[in-house]
């Protein structure tokens, strides 16, 4: 079977991370051949997947309601016709755009729903003279086509977004929504366990880009709580994005610069949190929460807010804690239970590294190509 996974860019992010792990766990299976395609050439996982080289592609489609698109195909034409892909599977809504304005006979088309794409929703009559909603309600009506013209399939990573896609689509579509969680490379993250804080002071760290959904500021908060209560703690913010200076200046206001460390991007970050005692994860949105299995896999207990896609990861008492709603002291309250002694800490550490194990990306290749498989034989609704 040949499988061509498309996404826009390879920059830092879970979809990213998804469609590169999965490519690799495809093309380990006999009789799989599988192919990344990207629309960028920028590349910041290509040190961690030296054995991935994704086919990067000049191609684009631009929509316009005024009827002028912009639109370059050739080198994905030229793709298609070398590679003669089976499966079309996009991540992204870029990616979506590109590879549905011209549909393939006898292809099966799977949409990887990572969020709630906010190009789907619905257009209400409040919104009619938004101008970027009505772009949006436009190109939701060129997808939908397009989606009917092929067979399409949709996997939504968490129940959230199930329920969104199932709610915005047409009930023909909305029924080939398929709840599909995601996975990550067990192996990878569990090789050094993290251990429990004999002494010293108790380490948190958090990775996600600097944009609004992921709410670093709240951890400034939750670190100033525990240094109002004599703890030694000392917070890892890896990422980078448009917040990251906003965010280094609250934590420089609050008196926390020697505490909380700002060390951008980082290209290996199983061994910062092999070296910490509790992963926290401020984001108010998350769509589901890789980092937060590839944090458990490494042995992290893990507190969390409520991003609604996350909830099904996360197991009160057993491989973490949840927190909602949004309050520092009550965070603190749980990352102080998560050290209060050895036994309870090795306790939720084994039950994190025990809950990832149900999401290995191995047996998720196997059940992906086990979905392809029956979803070319099905009749199309």
């Amino acid at each position: 079977m040949r499988i061509l996974h498309l996404i826009s860019s390879l920059n830092k992010g879970g979809a990213e991370r998804l469609a590169l792990d999965t490519v690799r766990a495809l093309n380990s299976i006999p009789g799989v051949e599988a192919q990344l395609a990207v629309m960028s050439p920028l590349n910041e996982y290509a040190a961690e997947y030296p054995d991935i080289v994704p086919h990067i592609l000049n191609a684009k489609v631009t929509p316009s309601v005024s009827g002028k698109w912009e639109v370059h195909l050739d080198d994905w034409d030229g793709l298609l016709r070398e590679f003669k892909p089976q499966v079309i599977h996009s991540h992204l809504f870029e990616a979506e755009m590109l590879c549905r304005y011209k549909m393939m006979p006898d292809v099966l088309y799977v949409t990887h729903c990572h969020d709630n794409m906010h190009q789907f929703k619905r257009l209400r009559m409040s919104e009619v003279l938004h101008k970027k909603r009505l772009t949006e309600a436009y190109e939701r009506r060129f997808m939908i086509r397009r989606y009917r013209d092929g067979n399409n399939h949709f996997l939504a990573i968490s129940p959230d977004t199930r329920d969104y896609f199932v709610t915005e689509l047409p009930p023909d579509l909305a029924k080939k929504v398929l709840l599909f969680p995601n996975a990550i490379d067990v192996a990878r993250f569990s090789k050094k366990r993290a251990s429990f804080p004999e002494k010293g002071k108790i380490r948190l760290v958090n990775a996600g880009s600097f944009v609004p959904k992921k709410n670093q500021a709240f951890l400034v908060e939750v670190m100033q709580e525990l240094k109002q209560r004599g703890t030694d703690a000392e917070l890892t913010l890896a990422g980078d994005g448009p917040l990251r200076d906003s965010v280094k200046q609250k934590a420089e206001q609050a008196g926390l610069s020697g505490q909380i460390l700002f060390p951008g991007k980082v290209p290996e970050m199983e061994r910062h949190m092999s070296n910490s005692h509790v992963y926290v994860h401020s984001a108010s949105y998350e769509p589901f929460g890789l980092v937060l299995l590839e944090a458990m896999a490494a042995g992290l207990p893990v507190v969390c807010l409520d991003g609604r896609g996350n909830r099904e990861l996360i197991k009160h008492g057993k491989n973490g804690f949840m927190v909602h709603p949004p309050d520092a002291s009550e965070f603190a309250d749980r990352i102080l239970q998560c050290v209060s002694d050895a036994e309870t800490w090795n306790r939720l550490s084994l039950g994190a590294q025990e809950f990832a194990l149900q999401y290995d990306i191995a047996s998720y290749a196997q059940r992906l190509l086990a979905f392809y498989t029956h979803s070319q034989t099905s009749p199309r609704v």
